[in-house]
Order: C-alpha cells, then structure tokens, then sequence
C-alpha cells in the first residue's frame, strides 16, 4: 500500500476539521437558541427576516432565508402555532398572503441574540469572488464525490413535521 502524500493528507484534515469546527458552531448556536427562546435556529432565523421586512410573502422568505418554499411554509406554520406570526391578505393584492410578527415575535426577535446563519452568510461574503466561486464549487464536488449530493439542502437546524402514518 502506497504512503499517503503528506500534503494531501494535510489538506484532507483541514478540510475534516474545518467542517467539524462549522457543525460544533453550528450544533451550540441552535441549543443556546432553543434553551434561551424556545425556537428552533431556523424558526429564529424566519423570524428576524420578518422582523426586518414585514409583509413578506413565503416566497419571499425563501429568497432571502436562502432555501426552498416547502421548507419555509413549513417553519412559518410552526411558528404561527406558536403565536409569534400573523398570516394576513395584502391590502393591494387579496391574492397574496402576507406574513407579519405578532407582539410575542417581535419582543422575542429583540432579546434574541445573533443568528448563525447571519453570521456564516457575512463571513462568506468577505472573501472575494474567485474564492466563494470555488469554495461552492469544492463543497458541491465533495458532497457529490461523498455521496451526498442528493440529500436536501433544507434550512440549517429546521425541525420538520412529521409526515402522518411515521413515528420516529
């Protein structure tokens, strides 16, 4: 069996690593988030969208939160449960419901800390095109070389629904 090349093993453990440091922030952001709030990291994350734009639309939410319709809605009926968020008919246009925080939402979005995601969002956009290009590019051909690139990209820490007739 042939050594492995020094260099390339480097690489591979700054790489593991580096994914390991971003899954611990990532893991201790979403616990401090649920002991301290009682709202899952992605749930907080919806929240503050809203709290920055009211009147957004699930559509719109997905644009900026970055993920897919399905998921959102399904964040924005967990927390319309939890009483944190209206869901109304635009005043323009009675076709399209508008999402806005309710009193509870908006005090609980103003003792709230950071999101992470926030935070991994403004990191990422500090490095200059070519590196974001190709970190993406890197990460996508990772997962895909990995087998993982047909698992869904659903927003970080999102607690879906169960589907009825599964228990855990």
């Amino acid at each position: 069996m042939a050594k492995p090349n020094r260099k390339r093993q480097s690489d591979v453990s700054r790489a593991i690593n580096a994914v390991r440091r971003m899954v611990r922030g990532l893991r201790s952001a979403a616990e401090a988030i649920e002991r301290e709030l009682s709202v899952s990291a992605a749930q907080l994350f919806v929240l503050m969208a809203l709290g920055d734009a009211p009147d957004q639309s699930v559509k719109d939410l997905a644009a900026v939160t970055m993920t897919t319709h399905s998921t959102v809605s399904q964040v924005v009926s967990q927390l319309i449960a939890k009483g944190l968020v209206t869901r109304t008919s635009d005043a323009s246009d009675r076709r399209r419901a508008v999402l806005r925080l309710t009193r509870h939402g908006a005090n609980l979005v103003k003792r709230s800390p950071r999101v992470i995601q926030a935070d991994l969002i403004k990191g990422f956009s500090t490095l200059r095109p070519a590196e974001r290009r190709g970190l993406a590019n890197g990460l996508e051909k990772w997962l895909d070389a990995s087998g993982m690139a047909r698992v869904q990209p659903r927003m970080l820490f999102d607690k879906p629904l169960l589907e009825k007739g599964r228990s855990r």
